[in-house]
């Protein structure tokens, strides 16, 4: 699990299909202290939040693709609740 902001959304004009009615935000993985580090992730958020949020994001691949219903989804990385301040 990773701390994260949501810095952004990602808009595509073909997708997977595991991916419609789903969100995909772009997170920059922060620190204890809030600073970013490493490089962006993209992750749908089954929970909500927007750009500026903190979200805490599972890596847990299979656990997404169960979320999606879609054991071939090429999604991973889902953020598993909105971190509030």
């Amino acid at each position: 699990m990773q701390t994260a902001k949501i810095v952004g959304n990602l808009v595509m004009s073909h997708a997977h299909p595991s991916v419609a009615g789903n969100g995909l935000f772009l997170c920059q993985p922060i620190d204890e202290n809030g600073e970013n580090f490493g490089e962006l992730v993209v992750a749908i958020s089954p929970f909500g939040g927007g750009i500026g949020s903190k979200v805490l994001i599972s890596t847990d691949g299979s656990a997404t693709r169960e979320y999606v219903g879609d054991k071939r989804s090429p999604l991973r990385n889902s953020a598993v609740c909105v971190i509030d301040d």
